[in-house]
């Protein structure tokens, strides 16, 4: 829900006062708040899942929860202090404390899903759907808990989740930082830390979990920038420049993975020498319909329909909302 309602109503709300948009993304928190159990101490996120090694479909015996829903847990907050509703705060912060417990290694790598037992709320499975195998890091599902747990600390203001941030952040800059000197654009994370690459010099990548990342890491170094030195030296004792690790995932993403097929007007006809006058311009289009290229959406090997190298929304709206966090910082 917050994936889908946040980008587009929220922010008309918050531009225009739009009051639909409002009740529209008021409706989308409570629908989202329906799907938590008090046995599992957190939000269902998908019904069903199936590929072609399982077919998890019986609601009543799973309970399936992604790493993914982090990012949604902002949405709870927001309707949850805009309309003075303490139980979807409580339900976002539990969200999160069982994440931080079963989907969080003690590494703070991340299971990209966990099958939990409707009747006893504990784990009896995990696993990946996207990622390379149940127990490798795929790396968005590493982003989407960077940039989730930074949010959550926005919120509640509890340090803990800023260090979990942290500690997500930084298992996720160390493994990029195993393709220094062994392939270019380092920063740009390959789709899985521990999958095999074909090609050892240029493993397939997803850009949309460097650019997740840059924004998580931009409300990290805002955080630290506002607490205490001695507090955010604690989190944070090596002094790890978050904003510029984030510049720099960014200045990488755009050097290997900007799309240069731009659409472009095409000179109008000429007659006798002179340009046609009244004539429409005819527009030559692009032949790739994304802002960034090298996401890859799903390669696991049992899926359905893996889908990889591609541009994806997720690459191209987040690197645009890094842009408008410099903006409103006013570090641009």
């Amino acid at each position: 829900m917050g994936f889908i309602v946040q980008p587009a109503l929220q922010k008309d709300y918050e531009l225009t006062g739009n009051p639909e948009s409002l009740e529209s993304v008021v409706k989308a928190a409570y629908a989202l708040a329906s799907r938590y159990d008090e046995r599992a101490k957190a939000i269902r996120s998908w019904d069903v899942a199936i590929n072609d090694r399982y077919s998890i479909t019986d609601m009543e015996d799973n309970f399936l929860v992604i790493i993914d829903s982090m990012c949604n847990l902002d949405l709870l907050y927001w309707v949850g202090h805009t309309q003075q509703d303490d139980r979807l705060v409580q339900i976002a912060t539990q969200h999160a404390d069982t994440i931080i417990h079963e989907i969080l290694r003690p590494d703070h790598s991340s299971y990209h899903l966990v099958n939990f037992s409707p009747k006893t709320g504990k784990p009896q499975a995990k696993m990946t759907n996207q990622g390379h195998k149940d127990d490798s890091t795929w790396s968005r599902g590493q982003a989407w808990s960077i940039m989730g747990f930074a949010q959550t600390y926005t919120w509640t203001k509890d340090t803990k989740y800023l260090y979990t941030a942290i500690e997500c952040a930084k298992y996720f800059l160390r493994r990029c930082e195993e393709g220094e000197g062994k392939w270019h654009h380092p920063l740009v994370p390959a789709w899985d830390f521990d999958a095999p690459q074909e090609d050892e010099k240029d493993p397939l990548r997803d850009v949309s979990a460097g650019v997740i990342t840059a924004n998580g890491l931009v409300i990290i170094h805002q955080a630290l920038q506002a607490l205490p030195f001695e507090e955010a030296h604690k989190l944070s004792p090596w002094g790890t420049d978050f904003l510029h690790v984030a510049l720099d995932i960014v200045s990488q993403t755009l050097d290997m993975a900007l799309d240069s097929d731009f659409a472009s007007l095409e000179s109008p006809a000429t007659v006798n020498g002179d340009s046609a006058t009244n004539t429409p311009l005819n527009i030559k289009e692009s032949g790739f319909e994304a802002i960034l290229r090298h996401s890859t959406a799903n390669h696991n090997e049992h899926a359905h329909k893996p889908y990889w190298d591609h541009g994806l929304v997720y690459a191209d709206y987040f690197f645009l909302e890094f842009g408008n966090k410099l903006l409103r910082a006013g570090y641009l």
